[in-house]
């Protein structure tokens, strides 16, 4: 039975091209060096002696600098190729990192991370743009999978490594993260080579009709902003993971510190020993709003675990649990959603309204999140979070039922 197992976890990892086994890589080493973003609030609080105010108006133009980068990094792929972006995006990240040690004072470091937010996220529509280019349709939700697991292992890596960097001065914090996204640029512009361009081939009526209703803009792409929408919806109800999940775990169980770091790890860990060959056991089974639809339902159980009075150790681990595998299913379908149903030369456009849609919920998720806790307590919002992943399920089963989930291609 184990070895069976074996079998199937190894063989969910064959097939997919190398292009995308050295962009994970890149990614890894990227986020790895992420470490800057998990103590920007300590540094800013603590090192420079910025009040809680003044310290959310910075987070708030990091929000800003990243719906902007978004959106410039899919122009700037369909214009120059996804290659090009993603080697300046990490090379001007690493040196805005380093530069960022000799600001000192309020506006300058709102100006700075805000200029950090843009160059990092400008990364992300490439990014997506190159796993595109270099998977099939057989092996595309495989590939980005393989990438996702490669930023969950890299964000599981950086706050440790943050930690202990920031004990021995915060000069090394911004030093070596600066320089890991310098050397993830370095290896891009020596091994990536971006695919050639497919052969045009002629559309289909089907094809043609869905093309026309993308028009010139993912903006005039109706069903598709109906599912940027619900996807709005289901990230801010995943989101409260990062923004209130711990915050619960400390003042309604009084947990130190330790103890929810290592729960939250678990998230990691039962996304990078199930995703791969979860997905590639069920990929191409059914449509991806299907699976979307079941994560959803997962994401209402994991807050409804939290919601009931269970003991606490039970509905914390419960939560983690199923909020993993609510996460499996949602986003990986929901990834290759968007790239099936990109016309070739919108592309990177595509793919930066997609990114745009993670970056509102970061800002929303927070904001509803804590004013909810503020007004009517935490069991509220998980009742609400319920209602909100209720709303996407319905939403995404509305679109299935109007055929909205056909690819177009140019």
């Amino acid at each position: 039975m184990l070895l069976r197992i074996y079998h199937h976890w190894v063989n969910s990892y064959r097939g997919i091209p190398h292009a995308i086994w050295f962009l994970s890589l890149v990614s890894l080493i990227n986020r790895c060096g992420s470490m800057v973003i998990s103590f920007i609030t300590l540094y800013l609080t603590q090192r420079l002696q910025f009040t809680i105010e003044e310290t959310g108006y910075v987070m708030g133009f990091f929000g800003a600098g990243a719906l902007l980068g978004a959106y410039l990094g899919g122009r700037l792929t369909d214009r120059i190729g996804a290659g090009p972006v993603m080697f300046w995006s990490l090379i001007f990240n690493g040196l805005i990192l380093i530069g960022m040690l000799e600001v000192q004072h309020f506006w300058p470091m709102c100006a700075t991370v805000f200029m950090m937010s843009i160059s990092s996220e400008v990364f992300r529509p490439a990014n997506s743009v190159a796993i595109r280019q270099s998977s099939t349709p057989e092996t595309r939700t495989r590939a980005i999978s393989l990438y996702r697991m490669s930023v969950n292992l890299g964000f599981t890596v950086a706050p440790a490594l943050g930690g202990l960097l920031a004990t021995l001065g915060w000069h090394w914090l911004f030093w070596v993260d600066g320089l890991t996204c310098i050397a993830a640029a370095i290896m891009l512009r020596q091994r990536y080579t971006a695919p050639a361009a497919p052969a045009t081939v002629p559309a289909q009526p089907e094809e043609e009709t869905a093309a026309a209703a993308a028009g010139d803009s993912p903006f005039r792409d109706r069903p598709f902003m109906w599912f940027i929408a619900f996807t709005v919806i289901n990230a801010v109800v995943f989101m409260q993971i990062l923004w209130t999940v711990p915050v619960f775990f400390k003042e309604a169980y009084h947990w130190p510190e330790a103890q929810i770091g290592l729960l939250m790890a678990l998230n990691g860990l039962v996304v990078f020993l199930v995703e791969m060959p979860l997905i590639f056991r069920i990929d191409g089974t059914r449509q991806p709003s299907v699976f979307i639809r079941v994560g959803l339902v997962l994401y209402m159980l994991s807050y409804l675990s939290l919601a009931v009075a269970f003991p606490p150790m039970l509905a914390a681990s419960l939560y983690m649990v199923i909020i993993s595998f609510g996460e499996i299913f949602v986003m990986p379908f929901s990834s290759n959603y968007v790239m099936s149903r990109s016309p070739e030369k919108r592309l990177g456009q595509y793919m930066a309204v997609y990114t745009m849609a993670y970056s509102c919920s970061n800002i929303l998720a927070p904001l509803m999140g804590t004013q909810v806790i503020a007004a009517w307590g935490f069991r509220t919002l998980w009742l609400i979070a319920i209602g909100l992943a209720l709303v996407a399920w319905v939403g995404f089963g509305v679109m299935e039922r109007r055929g909205h989930y056909q690819e177009v291609r140019e």
